[in-house]
């Protein structure tokens, strides 16, 4: 069976159920990095050699990745539905050699000063609503512009993360939100809850309207809000780094790493602090000074 009839006919019943998101991901690998090579392969003759050969043609180590990532799966849900043979290449494709990532960029981190500063700055935007939840909550960008005036309690100040917006492949979707632990309620700060009041005083939204407006399209949100920014001369985060900011922040001021873990809905510890803190030097510095008087105290 060749590669591509076994991905048409099987392999993407598989993909039923997954967020559209993480579809048009796969199907977007698939179609412009794995049918081009191996599609016309016969299944048995597709081998660890072949697959490092085909490595190397890549010019962006992230690119080849994940395209070694859906390769992988299909393969072996080949060898699950006993249509590759697992003598072949063993699960874990363990003899694979995938390119070295560059070190990892960080975005740059807001102080609290700036945070203050950018919220001062958006005063009485249209985007101000999603602004306020974003930065002071951590939400993810689908989280921020999937919000409607009903999911904010504001006697309470709880924020209940329920839906997400996003576009995929050109279309604009309601998602679901990306685990059981990102549904989660949130609390906003007083300030925040004060100011979101006066904005729905003045806008008497239905609790289904959109904080984004009547047309939400988050990729008008996070390219507005950038240039606003740029031309007030002051510097924003894309919206899909505020949870960046946020942990970060957080971590900062000593806020301990599970309730971090749990305002950004993950599952497990090690996702925030592997992709979403910053070890800036203001950590740094606090740690060496620690470290610092203890050895300088048993001197004495």
């Amino acid at each position: 069976m060749k590669l591509k009839t076994y991905y048409q006919d099987i392999y993407v019943q598989y993909l039923k159920g997954l967020a559209p998101s993480t579809v048009s991901g796969y199907e977007n690998a698939w179609r412009l990095y794995v049918c081009p090579k191996f599609g016309e392969w016969e299944l048995e003759q597709i081998r660890v050699r072949d697959i490092n050969l085909w490595l190397t043609e890549f010019d962006r180590p992230g690119a080849a990745r994940k395209a070694f990532k859906i390769l992988r799966q299909i393969l072996n849900a080949a060898i699950a539905d006993e249509v590759y043979p697992d003598d072949v290449a063993e699960p874990k494709f363990r003899a694979v050699r995938l390119p070295k990532m560059p070190p990892k960029e960080y975005p740059r981190v807001l102080t609290p000063k700036q945070m203050n500063q950018l919220l001062r700055a958006f005063y009485g935007h249209e985007y101000e609503p999603n602004i306020i939840c974003g930065l002071w909550l951590g939400l993810r960008r689908s989280e921020q512009c999937g919000l409607q005036w009903g999911d904010i309690d504001l006697r309470t100040g709880v924020v209940h993360i329920r839906r997400g917006l996003q576009v995929i492949d050109r279309e604009l979707l309601i998602t679901d939100v990306k685990t059981h632990r990102s549904m989660r309620p949130n609390v906003l700060p007083r300030v925040a809850v004060q100011r979101l009041r006066e904005i729905k005083r003045e806008r008497n939204p239905k609790p289904v309207d959109w904080l984004l407006g009547d047309n939400p399209n988050p990729e008008t949100y996070a390219r507005k809000i950038q240039a606003y920014a740029k031309k007030q001369g002051m510097y924003c985060p894309a919206p899909k780094y505020f949870r960046h900011n946020y942990s970060t922040v957080m971590h900062r001021l000593g806020v301990p790493d599970v309730d971090i873990q749990y305002a950004l809905g993950h599952e497990e510890f090690t996702t925030t602090a592997n992709n979403y803190m910053v070890l800036d030097t203001t950590i740094m510095r606090r740690n060496a000074r620690r470290l610092e008087r203890e050895v300088l105290k048993a001197g004495k």
